[in-house]
């Protein structure tokens, strides 16, 4: 039994969250993102950005030239200690996130630590590729660098931040989970982890590169959350037509049989390196589905802010982008609350009696069963209409969400726009 998998994350860049974008602005809408069923605000980095080679107008969050300072646009460090209050008032966790891999070129630790970076030809370089507005550091034979990066976490947590989202966490090597995240624990031993791990064809060029590559395998003995991507190249793939939906179901089965039990995902369809699902879709019912699919499969519901406005539009990292509140879709918040108070139900944290059904047509059919119940979620991602195979004894059932009724005749029903949930309780 994992608790995560009844949660959900709400992703926030503070900076277009709103058109002021601070923390104060964001203060001021806790309470409506708490009522969306949010249980972690996972905030995107919040601290200065590198002026050397900067990105764009504003820069990229992950530059980072100060990890102990807040990025001045977004407010004070009162300002993000009272957001920290506000939320724990309303019993949200805040997770920040942590750019351990590398800086902006004129962070202060390029003076103060010079050999904390990497170089070539005498030059701050990248392990991988050439990214102008960044410095990689340089992990090996460097146990000074992974004191100086336990002590920011330990500071943060000593503020009150309940977790860390981890930029690239398969390139940062095993030795400084192994030695920070005991130190974190005696602050706060209810710390969570989440690691963004690289999709499979970024995992096959680092190790052919020779570069520190964890897998998703060896993540999951310091992580307590891992993102999805070692299914992002099946799920993108799908979605541009080039990958079968049977790729991206097996990939899905994958999981189950290669992580530990009690393994939890960030079930997603977009973030910020992605476009939103919407994007794809063109669809309301359609996007509706993929979204009950994020709290329906096995793992932590993971949501971008702006969803629930129906945007189609990626905000840009590099400049002043926000979200337009003022565009939220009602129906689309119906289903954003009522799909996580479905995510609570107890079934959904278990480490067994879980698995996907293929059918011949493009849905997700994810079933959960112990001793009291049978629970069945269909999300019709591809709003085929007709019949599929249901194993139900024949008679009528009420969908758990819209009191619909199911009719299954011969092993058969009748799909739905909808997504449709059923739950058979079992005499004891």
């Amino acid at each position: 039994m994992n608790s995560l998998r009844n949660q959900m994350i709400y992703q926030v860049f503070v900076r277009n969250y709103s058109q002021e974008g601070t923390f104060n602005a964001l203060t001021k809408d806790l309470r409506r993102i708490k009522e969306l069923g949010t249980d972690i605000l996972y905030l995107m980095p919040i601290h200065p950005i590198g002026e050397l080679n900067r990105k764009g107008t504003m820069g990229s969050p992950y530059a980072i030239k100060d990890y102990y300072g807040i990025s001045p646009d977004l407010g004070t460090l009162d300002d993000f200690k009272e957001l920290l209050h506000q939320a724990h008032e309303l019993n949200l966790k805040v997770m920040i996130d942590v750019v351990f891999h590398h800086t902006a070129p004129d962070h202060v630790w390029v003076k103060e630590h010079p050999s904390f970076y990497v170089y070539k030809k005498g030059k701050l370089a990248n392990k991988v590729g050439d990214w102008s507005d960044i410095a990689d550091f340089e992990f090996v034979n460097n146990p000074e660098l992974i004191e100086k990066l336990t002590e920011v976490l330990l500071y943060w947590t000593k503020l009150g931040v309940d977790g860390y989202r981890f930029d690239v966490a398969s390139m940062i090597p095993k030795e400084f989970y192994e030695y920070a995240f005991p130190k974190v624990n005696k602050l706060n031993p209810d710390t969570i982890y989440l690691a963004e791990s690289v999709d499979s064809n970024f995992v096959d060029y680092l190790r052919y590169h020779n570069h520190t590559c964890l897998s998703d395998a060896e993540l999951y003995p310091y992580f307590d959350i891992l993102y999805d991507y070692d299914n992002q190249v099946n799920f993108i793939g799908y979605l541009h037509k080039e990958k079968s939906f049977n790729e991206y179901i097996e990939a899905h089965r994958r999981q189950e049989r290669i992580y530990p039990v009690n393994y939890v995902k960030a079930r997603n369809v977009e973030n910020h390196d992605n476009p939103r699902i919407h994007a794809y879709t063109h669809d309301k019912l359609k996007t509706i589905n993929w979204l009950a699919y994020v709290f329906m499969a096995k793992g932590i519901a993971f949501l971008h802010f702006g969803v629930e406005t129906l945007t189609d539009h990626m905000d840009y990292l590099f400049e002043k982008d926000p979200v337009d509140f003022s565009k939220i879709d009602n129906e689309l918040v119906y289903w954003i609350k009522s799909l996580s108070k479905l995510k609570k139900r107890e079934i959904m944290a278990q480490d067994y009696g879980y698995k996907l059904v293929n059918h011949p047509v493009d849905i997700l059919h994810f079933e959960y069963e112990n001793e009291h119940e049978r629970f069945i979620a269909i999300c019709n991602v591809s709003q085929h209409k007709g019949l599929i195979r249901l194993d139900l004894p024949e008679g009528e059932y009420h969908d758990l969400l819209t009191n619909d009724v199911i009719d299954v005749r011969f092993g058969q029903v009748k799909l739905s726009e909808n997504p449709m949930f059923i739950s058979i309780k079992k005499a004891i």
